[in-house]
Parts: structure tokens; C-alpha cells; sequence
């Protein structure tokens, strides 16, 4: 006969602790002083007669003041999207592995950051003089289809885009590589995992993460730009600087037209940086605490108008046969002079769960990224699916790397779940699942949603459907990760330690989604250090040290009677 416990008594918080606190007097005398000398400052310029109140007012609105205006807000608007759009073009030649693409942007960089804006303008202003022709034709050949007189084409008004623009672009570049620079590794191995193109993980993953680093310093450049295209007044430029020069050289109010200018100018500074707090809040979705506001209003509304929408049908359990679904024979890898893998052999047939276990730094990882090409392996065979990864044979034997699309469309077949969860933190739980659907597969939204929302229930995350990464568990966090890589429907999953990253008693949710998984037919290779789920779920289990397989075979012999004494050392220190 049991008994249960008494119910413990409701906690009443208690009274807090009432303290006094510190008298700053030196602060409160400090922030004295500053009011009353900005207060002075305020009245000095007030009360001065020289500063003409009332000529400030009958020019402020003057037609000439209002049309520089225009121009400069029309100036500082194009100037910028060109500029960025230049940078942004700049910095990914920048960072491309390609010497000559990378040199001519480094070059550029340099030559436009290096020479003064005023000397830019100038330089445009003047083109004709360099090129008082110009062509169009086939540079160093003769070969000329026409030509126009350079300063019908290049006006004061296009010299000053110009100049302006292609200073802003060297400068973009550098903040763009910045921000994309801190975007994590972990990111772009994630989409690159579940069969994103270059640029769809550039447009959907790394660019908008990188917006979070970028929108404060364009914002800066922006507000600079807005002041520099005062500097076009000196090629003759009709912006607001070169409207207000123009009045007070003719009626020599200068301090009274310069405050009008001035205003102006903080004007729409002011308005730059609402906008810019705007784009920020926008751009810093998932970083901060708040829910996803109307995330799920929205999906509903969208569900109610589209109707019923066909889910695909889940795939089918892959049936076991002869052939396997992952054969590697004398796999190397090495970086430098470190060999990692040192002559690998596996096989794992469908329906197999292998486990690989093994110390930190024995290559266990680099493995399964060799089993999703995300590492290239240096010798060997390593088959998926009948197929070689990352490599194509062609009719003479030979073999070549696989086309970028190529490639993709094999990671699609290889779902890869990592450490670190490497869940996209701007996107919702069922946004991150929805992606690869989306823009790899070609479901439509609807579909793509209705397929996540389903996984996220499989795997107990239902209520969790439009949470952020950084408002859910680790635990949680993982089970998205897995739910992420099922919706691409794989052949074969990988798991990179799944549960290292988890507090203890987290790791028992993460374990039953994948021993599901294993009941249900996955064929799976685990790394990990859960001696328990590999003696209930591997078929095999192969045990690493120093980038080889010392050991292999049944859980129930290299688990309970290892035959290496490295396997087991290994298991009393884990177990231990």
C-alpha cells in the first residue's frame, strides 16, 4: 500500500527588502549645470539679432530651397540603392575564392576609399575633359557601333549620382562582408544541408541575419550620404546646399539662409531614423523576446481563403535489400598534414541505424559531413544511394566534381541534424521547417505549412508552431532541427551529436523522436556518446579513435564484451 505525499503548501512571496538608496549629488549637480548651459547656449542664439529670426522664416519655404530639397532627398535615395546594391555585388566577389573577381574588388575598394569624395565629384564633373567621346564597341579592337559627346550624356545631375554612388559602393561592400561575415558558420551548413542553392541561401538565410548587423551602420551611411550631396554644389549641382548659396550671394544673409539649410537637413535626418528604427525592429525578429506577433492570425487567414490544402502523402519506409544506402571504402580525409579519417569502411543498409562512437576529435563529425558533402573526402569511395557524393563519372572514367545544382539535389536525399541545432533564429518553428519545402522542393506556402505543422506535432512541438529558436528549449530547439530535416523527406539521416549540447534532462525527448525514427524504418548514422540508445537502437556500432574504426559490430558484443582495450577504456569513462 502506498501513500501519497501531502500537497505542499502555496508559497506567499514576502514583503521586499526596503533599502535607501545612494544619493548621487555629484550627478544631480553635474546634470544642473549642463541644462543651465544648454539653456543659455538656447537663449544666447534666440535673443541674437544677427541670427534674423525673421529671414529664417521667408526663406525657409522659398521654392528654390523646396526644389534643392527634392534633389538632395532624390540624390541621397539613388545614390544609395545603387551603392548597395554595388556593394553588395563587391563584397561577394570580395569573398570569392576566385583570385581575379577578388583582386578587381579589393582593387576598387581601395582606389575609392583611398581619394577624396570632392576629388570623385570633380572627376565627373569634368569626364568630358578626359573622354570627350563615348563609344560603344569592343574594347582594344576598333570595333565601334557609336558614339555620343560625353556631356550630353553625363549632366551635372548624373556626375553627381555617380560620384556619389560609386563612393557609397566601395564603402557598402565593407559593411556587407561585415555583416555577412558575422552571420554563423552553422548557418550556411544548415541550408547548404537541406539542398539550398547559393542564392537562395544567400537572398533567405545569410542576408537576412546579416540585415541585423547592416541596418545600424547604412543607417550611418545614409545620414552621410544625405550630408555629402552638399558637396555636388561645386559642379553645379541644383541641391538644397547649392539653392541656398545661390539666395544668400545675392542678399548676404548667410548665417539665417545656412539655419534654413540646416533645418532642412535635421528634418530629414529625423525621418531617416524612424525609418531605420522601423527596419531594425523588422530585420531583429527572433532576437529578442517577443512572440511573433499575428504569425498565427495570418496562417489561419491564409489557410480559411486557400481552403483545404493537400498535404503530401508521407514517404514510404524504405525496404531493405542488398544494395546499401551508404558504402565507404578507404575514406581519407585530412586537412594539412592532420589526417582525420585514415581509411574508413562502412556499410549501412536501409532500414539500419548505425552508431558511431568515439573521443572528441576522433572524426566522428567529419565523417558525417563527408556523408552530406559538406567536406570533400581526399581518397576513397563514398557511395549514398547507389550515387557518389559530390562526384560524377563520366564516360571515360573520369571523375569531375558535381555542378552546384547537382549537389543540391543529393543533399535533398540527406537529412542532416547538427550539434548546435542551427535553427534559423528569424524564422519561426514552423517557418524553419516550411523552408527547404518552399524553396527546394517547389510545395506552396500552404502546403509547405500544413507538412510542418504536421512533423512539429510528430515530434511534440504543436503548441510551439510560432516560437522563435531563442524563446524554445534546447531540447525543443533539436526537435525542430529534426522535424526541419525530415520535411525534405530523406533517404537517410544524419545525426551529429545531437544531444551533447543538452542539459540532462533534455536529452530524453530528443532520444524518443529518434528511437521513433528508428522504429519506423529511418536509416540513420549517429554520432554520439548515449551508450544506452546505441544498445537499444543501433544495428551496428562502430567505435573511432585517431580518424579509424578500431572496433565494429552488434551493440550487444562492443558494448557489453569490447574486444579493443580503447573501446574499453572508452565506455568505463562514459559510463563512469
Amino acid at each position: 500500500m502506498t501513500t501519497e505525499a501531502p500537497p505542499s503548501p502555496a508559497r506567499v512571496r514576502p514583503p521586499g527588502i526596503a533599502v535607501v538608496p545612494i544619493r548621487r549629488h555629484g550627478r544631480w549637480a553635474a546634470a544642473v549645470i549642463v541644462a543651465y548651459l544648454l539653456f543659455a547656449l538656447g537663449w544666447s542664439l534666440w535673443t541674437n539679432p544677427n541670427l534674423d529670426i525673421p529671414t529664417v522664416g521667408r526663406y525657409l519655404f522659398a521654392p528654390s530651397v523646396l526644389q534643392g530639397l527634392v534633389v538632395t532627398a532624390e540624390l541621397t535615395v539613388v545614390a544609395m540603392i545603387i551603392g548597395l546594391v554595388g556593394g553588395v555585388l563587391l563584397a561577394v566577389m570580395r569573398m570569392s575564392d576566385n583570385p581575379v573577381l577578388s583582386g578587381v574588388a579589393w582593387v576598387y575598394i581601395w582606389l575609392l576609399r583611398g581619394t577624396p569624395l570632392l576629388v570623385q565629384i570633380i572627376f565627373w564633373g569634368f569626364l568630358g575633359a578626359l573622354y570627350p567621346q563615348l563609344f560603344v564597341g569592343i574594347p582594344l579592337t576598333g570595333i565601334v557601333f557609336g558614339s555620343v559627346p560625353t556631356n550630353s550624356v553625363v549632366g551635372a545631375a548624373t556626375a553627381a549620382v555617380l560620384a556619389l554612388a560609386t563612393h557609397e559602393a566601395a564603402y557598402c561592400a565593407e559593411l556587407v562582408r561585415a555583416a555577412i561575415i558575422s552571420v554563423d558558420a552553422g548557418q550556411r551548413e544548415a541550408a547548404m544541408s537541406l539542398g539550398m542553392s547559393a542564392g537562395s541561401r544567400m537572398r533567405f538565410v545569410i542576408l537576412p541575419q546579416a540585415m541585423r548587423v547592416l541596418i545600424p551602420t547604412l543607417g550611418n551611411e545614409t545620414i552621410s550620404m544625405l550630408k555629402m550631396t552638399a558637396l555636388v554644389s561645386v559642379i553645379s549641382g541644383q541641391d538644397l546646399m547649392t539653392a541656398v548659396q545661390q539666395i544668400y550671394q545675392q542678399n548676404f544673409k548667410i548665417i539665417p539662409l545656412l539655419v534654413d539649410a540646416s533645418l532642412w537637413y535635421l528634418l530629414l535626418t529625423s525621418l531617416l531614423t524612424i525609418g531605420q528604427h522601423y527596419i531594425e525592429r523588422h530585420f531583429g525578429r527572433g532576437f529578442g523576446s517577443g512572440p511573433a506577433t499575428g504569425a498565427a492570425r495570418r496562417r489561419a487567414s491564409r489557410q480559411a481563403k486557400a481552403g483545404p490544402v493537400a498535404v503530401p502523402e508521407e514517404a514510404g519506409e524504405p525496404v531493405a535489400g542488398d544494395e546499401p544506402m551508404v558504402r565507404a571504402e578507404q575514406v581519407w580525409k585530412w586537412f594539412g598534414d592532420t589526417d582525420v579519417l585514415q581509411g574508413i569502411d562502412i556499410t549501412v543498409r536501409p532500414r539500419q541505424t548505425l552508431v558511431l562512437l568515439g573521443p572528441s576529435g576522433s572524426g566522428k563529425s567529419t565523417l558525417l559531413r563527408c556523408v552530406n558533402a559538406l567536406e570533400k573526402i581526399d581518397s576513397g569511395l563514398l557511395e549514398v544511394d547507389g550515387e557518389r557524393v559530390g562526384l560524377r563519372t563520366t564516360g571515360d572514367g573520369r571523375l569531375h566534381e558535381m555542378a552546384p545544382a547537382e549537389l543540391c539535389r543529393q543533399r535533398t536525399r540527406i537529412g542532416m541534424v547538427f550539434q548546435r541545432f542551427n535553427l534559423f533564429p528569424h524564422m519561426t518553428a514552423i517557418e524553419n521547417v516550411a523552408l527547404g519545402p518552399r524553396r527546394v522542393l517547389g510545395l506552396s506556402r500552404d502546403q509547405a505549412e500544413a507538412e510542418a505543422e504536421r512533423l512539429l506535432t510528430r515530434v511534440g512541438l504543436r503548441d510551439k508552431l510560432d516560437a522563435y529558436p531563442a524563446q524554445l528549449s534546447g531540447g525543443q530547439q533539436q526537435r525542430v532541427a529534426i522535424a526541419r530535416a525530415l520535411a525534405m523527406r530523406p533517404h537517410l539521416m544524419l545525426f551529429d551529436e545531437p544531444t551533447s549540447a543538452l542539459d540532462p534532462e533534455l536529452v530524453g525527448e530528443v532520444l524518443d523522436v529518434m528511437k521513433d525514427l528508428a522504429r519506423r524504418g529511418m536509416t540513420m548514422i549517429v554520432a554520439t556518446h548515449e551508450i544506452g540508445f546505441a544498445k537499444e537502437v543501433a544495428d551496428t556500432v562502430a567505435m573511432l579513435d585517431g580518424g579509424v574504426i578500431i572496433e565494429s559490430g552488434p551493440p550487444g558484443e562492443c558494448l557489453v564484451e569490447p574486444k579493443e582495450e580503447r573501446t574499453r577504456a572508452f565506455l568505463s569513462k562514459v559510463l563512469a
